[in-house]
């Protein structure tokens, strides 16, 4: 009985361990594919005026990031309004390929922001774009760039 509790136990440790390790925000043939993409015009998704504004606290790219890298988002909505989680969306690089559920499934997301640990993003130059509305339906929209090495 001991022995059987012991192996349950390594088990479950195990299991806690591999899902901290990490989840895939972008993987290498998703990078790849959007190198391989021709770079569309400037394509810009408007901001409503008054929107939430989104502060991107990490990864920082004025420093060197290495994977797996931390997300930390803050949603600012104007005075009176407040966030509308289900309006949130992500998308990555010029195919503008949509990301939203990883990050939700990986992050705390919340009205006052998004925080996710243990990203695995390949070596490279990276693009995201943010969206969050509020309740007065005006869109927040932030795109930014980074290199992981």
């Amino acid at each position: 009985m001991h022995r059987r509790t012991l192996i349950f136990g390594s088990l479950v440790l195990f299991a806690n361990v591999c899902r901290a390790a990490g989840w895939a925000l972008v993987t290498k043939k998703e990078f790849e594919d959007s190198l391989a993409t021709p770079q569309p015009l400037a394509r810009t998704l408007s901001r409503t005026p008054d929107a939430p504004m989104i502060e991107v606290d990490q990864p920082d790219p004025t420093k060197p990031i290495k994977s797996p890298v931390t997300i930390r988002v803050r949603f600012l909505p104007k005075e009176g309004a407040t966030i509308d989680l289900t309006s949130f969306r992500a998308t990555y690089g010029s195919l503008a390929l949509d990301i939203t559920q990883r990050i939700v499934e990986h992050a705390h997301l919340s009205g006052s922001g998004l925080f996710a640990k243990n990203a695995d993003i390949p070596s490279g130059r990276h693009r995201v774009t943010l969206q969050v509305g509020d309740n007065l339906h005006r869109i927040g929209v932030r795109t930014f760039e980074f290199t992981v090495s």
